[in-house]
């Protein structure tokens, strides 16, 4: 494949693209455990540049063009359509877990589980103890430009044991996190149908996973990107389509509502209210519990003296 040719963007018409969707929907309907896989071409409708795109950062920089900025600043960012469709899939049990490449946090914020995804590059909202490895989701970027890509400390510290505080964010050259990889090479090998959606397959390892199961006859692979990726060939479904547009079809053809934003946020604040109750319902008994058995402090008898 040519260099012009892996840059070259293609889109499918709407009647074959229609028709593609009716195929993908049938598929979702068979598949007892889906994996989705999402690269950067999932985000760039909320305003993040891809990178191997005709205007991404990393083909701009080749090219000797400028490249391209955040059209807002993280903490502005707010999920699209296509990672709304996801949570809602998640959320329903159509979709066992999400694997994605993407560090800009917009999957945790439309409201997946964190046990439901492996984000394999990292979080830039996410930030962990290097003593006791307690982990904080933070509303705003947790790296400055004075630390990003250089250094992993964030300049904080745990409130736990007061260790000191690192960005999750994967540099180039750096090894995954090996518990989030070994879990999403898990997931990979059961599923039946593995979803990739915005991404060229070409970073490794994660470009290797949607292909696991296909590699073991045990599922099936849909790719869902503009551009050809290494990986078309395993592929029994190729959608050449955007994110947003291939979502909205599919969810319309399943006869599946979508989830706000708002309406996740709203979901997310009952669900922490609900814990936060539960809480201190459980130290309430705790606390009783404590006294119950706390044990009775017997009067010893005062022995008369004899006169």
């Amino acid at each position: 494949m040519s260099s012009s040719d892996e840059l070259t963007e293609y889109f499918d018409g709407n009647e074959l693209l229609l028709k593609k969707v009716k195929k993908l929907a049938k598929m979702i309907r068979k598949a007892k455990s889906i994996v989705i896989y999402t690269g950067a071409g999932i985000s760039t409708a909320a305003g993040v540049p891809d990178y191997r795109g005709p205007n991404g950062v990393w083909t701009c920089r080749d090219q000797g063009r400028k490249a391209p900025r955040m059209k807002k600043a993280w903490n502005l960012l707010e999920p699209t359509y296509g990672h709304m469709t996801i949570a809602t899939l998640i959320e329903r049990g159509n979709v066992k877990h999400l694997v994605s490449q993407n560090v800009d946090g917009l999957h945790v914020h439309s409201g997946v589980p964190l046990e439901k995804i492996s984000e394999l590059h990292g979080n830039t909202n996410k930030e962990f103890c290097v003593d006791c490895e307690k982990e904080y989701f933070r509303p705003f970027c947790v790296d400055d430009e004075s630390t990003i890509c250089t250094n992993h400390v964030t300049g904080r510290f745990c409130d736990e044991c007061g260790g000191v505080l690192h960005d999750s964010i994967i540099n180039f050259g750096e090894n995954l996190n090996s518990k989030i990889l070994k879990k999403a090479t898990e997931v990979s090998k059961k599923c039946d149908l593995a979803l990739v959606l915005g991404t060229s397959l070409k970073v490794t390892p994660a470009s290797s996973l949607p292909v696991i199961s296909v590699k073991r006859q045990t599922g099936k692979l849909v790719i869902c990107n503009l551009q050809k990726t290494p990986k078309d060939k395993y592929a029994s479904l190729l959608i050449k389509g955007k994110i947003d547009k291939v979502c909205k079809l599919l969810m319309k053809e399943l006869e599946i509502p979508v989830l706000t934003f708002r309406q996740t946020l709203e979901l997310r604040a009952k669900q922490i209210k609900s814990k936060e109750k539960k809480k201190k319902k459980k130290t309430k008994n705790k606390k009783k519990k404590q006294v119950n058995e706390k044990p009775k402090v017997t009067k010893k008898k005062k022995k008369s003296k004899k006169k």
